[in-house]
């Protein structure tokens, strides 16, 4: 299924056009898995590429309708949490943690966060922010009025304050982070009320309360998972989450660990292995279901000794406080982020190198394919988000 038409006019204001669900994609046209000059992550610079681009689409129950695309900043290079939509549908937002310098033919840091107009036909780009810093994923909170921009090698936080309805958005404030902490991603509770951060430099993922006046710092409690602690999910509003375990990114076996954050006791409670490099990971709604996207260096030369020709999708159950594997599906090479939609039995992953949302349906604990692929034709999906209920 390509998507590189808009299949029919959307007016989101209009009832009958308004969406199910909207999922944004940042599209990555710079780098490809090749035979040229490596970059990070294995990656080759392309020549001369395309525009970076953010791609938004309506899962209604029936089939997936293109919104639209607008130009966009973005960047492969950090977790896939690069994209942030409100749960009203009215704003997004599109992290760029790096740009492309033509004449180096490398990446270099970048600065911008552009704020997205989602009611607008076409869908446009309202403003641009320039942080210091680069910005490497956003956390948006349920009630869409904040979210945070993660700035890895600063060791701290941008805190944006949103207005959907006026489609504006300021800085608020900072949060700091220990020196060398390295925060790479952030999801807030369903109820707003907690914040979790993974700190890729030191191993540990953070639990924050949030109130009125914001994130509570210092922290509740410093948890530790495992390797690298790279995307976390919250699962549902049961007091557990999810966080995959990037691990050193060059062929071991990595994990994925279940934390239990309610009570006066928040700790991880389990960890299992899901094969090598879990970049992206999700939490069904319901809470009994996570999922991985497992990049089994797909993206390494063909000569790396643990080169792996595809990606996959690894599923899991969440079960007594332990996580069950039940499944894995190949998908094509280089996955990055992988998500649930609201009916907890719908999950999307992404491939850079078929340019492609991959979709899947479980049925019986285990994953079947939910009709083709989605393909772009501006880029590969590298970064992702779900507007919330």
């Amino acid at each position: 299924m390509r998507l590189h038409r808009l299949l029919c006019p959307v007016l989101l204001a209009l009832p009958w056009c308004a969406p199910a669900q909207i999922v944004g994609v940042a599209l990555e046209p710079k780098a490809v898995i090749g035979d040229g000059t490596p970059v990070v992550g294995g990656a080759t610079v392309v020549a001369s590429p395309k525009p970076d681009r953010a791609a938004f689409i309506d899962f209604s129950p029936s089939q997936p309708r293109l919104l639209g695309e607008v130009d966009a900043p973005t960047s492969y290079l950090g977790p896939p949490s690069a994209v942030a939509i409100s749960a009203d549908r009215r704003l997004a937002l599109v992290a760029a943690s790096s740009r492309l310098d033509p004449a180096q033919a490398k990446f270099v840091p970048d600065r911008r966060v552009t704020v997205i107009d989602l009611t607008a036909s076409p869908l446009r780009a309202v403003q641009t922010l320039e942080l210091d810093a680069s910005p490497t994923s956003l956390a948006m909170s349920p009630d869409g009025r904040s979210a945070l921009v993660l700035h890895t090698a600063a060791d701290r936080a941008t805190v944006l304050a949103l207005d959907s309805r006026a489609h504006s958005t300021k800085v608020a404030g900072q949060i700091a982070f220990p020196a060398g902490s390295g925060p790479l991603s952030a999801a807030f509770s369903p109820d707003g009320r907690r914040l979790l951060v993974t700190r890729a430099g030191d191993h540990r993922v953070s639990l924050y309360a949030v109130d009125d006046s914001g994130v509570r710092v210092p922290a509740i409690r410093d948890l530790v998972a495992g390797v690298r602690p790279f995307a976390v999910s919250f699962c549902g509003a049961g007091g557990h989450a999810v966080v995959s375990n990037f691990g050193d990114g060059d062929g071991d076996a990595d994990t994925v660990s279940l934390l239990r954050l309610d009570g006066a006791a928040p700790r991880t409670v389990d960890t299992v292995s899901v094969g090598p490099v879990p970049e992206g990971v999700a939490c069904s709604p319901d809470g009994r279901y996570a999922a991985a996207a497992i990049q089994n260096l797909s993206n390494r030369p063909k000569s790396h000794p643990f080169y792996g020709e595809r990606s996959a999708v690894v599923l899991l159950k969440i079960e007594n406080e332990r996580l069950l594997r039940l499944d894995r599906q190949p998908i094509g090479a280089w996955s990055q982020g992988v998500a649930f939609l609201d009916d907890s039995r719908t999950l999307v992953a992404q491939s850079i190198a078929d340019r492609a949302l991959h979709r899947f349906r479980i049925e019986a604990d285990r994953l079947r394919p939910a009709g083709a692929p989605i393909v772009f034709e501006s880029g590969g999906p590298a970064s992702m988000g779900v507007s919330g209920r």
